[in-house]
């Protein structure tokens, strides 16, 4: 078996730098599916050796290589050329790197709907809701989810115009999911992250859509929200306490 005395040094290093260089771009090909779809071989191949030099890896797993892609396509100089000819890569990519975030976050156990069913009327306006910690919440430009849909299909990924999005990325078991919200249902799931209450909701939905469909609205919303198993648990607090 031949080693490699007599090669030199330098073409040695060059080697091991190719080697690892397409290591890193497997990785964020296997993260970025459909956005090296959507850029094609070549270009994807550039887009990850600019990436790789103004972001190097800072962890020693290649899990979180692709974690700065987003912001380098949506913003870094060196990716003007990308968002000139793929103005949604960077929203694609947002959407991508939070599919694979999701996947790793940490396990939950999911609200049962008999647990909401047990409670007293009176402690609705009180009853907070916390969402998992698999569940992230995108506000994008770009409907960029039809294009990750399209991909998963094997069809061709479309032209879009741009539209404001709202997307809910999460995980159900072993099971990755993402759909687009409506502005309000996504303004009110991040109100849960941040404590609100199931009366503040109320409040919120009311002052857009009047009182009398307001409660309808946001008890649908509830039963998608836990039969997408977004919910991990409920706290109740008692009016003064």
């Amino acid at each position: 078996m031949r080693g490699d005395r007599g090669i030199p040094a330098a073409t040695r290093l060059e080697v091991y730098a190719h080697a690892y260089f397409e290591r890193i771009r497997g990785c964020l090909a296997d993260d970025f599916a459909a956005l090296a779809a959507l850029l094609g071989p070549e270009a994807f191949h550039d887009l990850a050796r600019l990436h790789l030099m103004a972001h190097p890896p800072r962890h020693f797993s290649l899990r979180y290589v692709g974690e700065r892609l987003p912001g380098f396509l949506g913003g870094h100089p060196a990716a003007g050329i990308f968002r000139a000819r793929w103005p949604a890569a960077a929203d694609l990519a947002a959407l991508e790197w939070a599919l694979a975030d999701v996947f790793d976050a940490p396990d939950m156990a999911s609200l049962a709907p008999e647990s909401l069913a047990e409670l007293a009327p009176e402690a609705w306006a009180e009853l907070r809701l916390e969402p998992v910690a698999a569940l992230r919440l995108l506000e994008l430009s770009w409907p960029v989810h039809r294009l990750r849909r399209a991909f998963d299909a094997g069809e061709p990924l479309e032209a879009l115009a741009p539209d404001p999005t709202q997307i809910c990325v999460w995980r159900r078991e072993e099971q990755v999911f993402h759909r687009a919200l409506a502005p309000l249902e996504a303004v009110c799931l991040a109100d849960l992250g941040r404590g609100a209450s199931f009366g503040d909701l109320c409040e919120r939905v009311a002052g857009e859509t009047g009182e009398a469909e307001a409660v309808s609205r946001l008890l649908a919303w509830l039963r998608r929200w836990l039969d997408d198993a977004l919910l991990a648990a409920l706290e109740t607090r008692r009016p003064g306490a």
